[in-house]
């Protein structure tokens, strides 16, 4: 997830999240209005401080994506979808000829 989206995403859940308590303790609109803005700040900053602890401490550094491997997966996955998908031809091709001709049985008037 990016910075940008998990910051959003507890931004708004502070809002919510404050709307809930202010609705439940307060009345006045302008005390509503104060707390479900300190709620969404505290998440706000919340979201940066974890974000900042997080690329401190992870070592990002470290991973070595092996795309030659990768790409021959992806391709063998990749052949046997086509083969499977060869093989639900040959028996959709099949039953619908068995359908067609049941379904041109039943206008001629035939028994099934």
């Amino acid at each position: 997830m990016r910075e940008e989206n998990f910051i959003a995403f507890w931004s708004v859940s502070g809002f919510f999240v404050g709307l809930i308590v202010a609705f439940f303790t307060r009345n006045d609109p302008l005390e509503i209005l104060a707390i479900v803005a300190g709620t969404m700040l505290f998440f706000y900053l919340m979201a940066h401080v974890s974000i900042a602890f997080f690329v401190r401490f992870m070592e990002f550094g470290k991973v070595h994506f092996e795309k030659e491997a990768y790409d021959r997966k992806l391709d063998g996955f990749y052949n046997q979808l086509l083969q499977r998908e060869a093989e639900i031809e040959v028996d959709h091709d099949f039953f619908s000829e068995g359908e067609n001709n049941h379904i041109k049985e039943k206008k001629e008037g035939g028994k099934l």
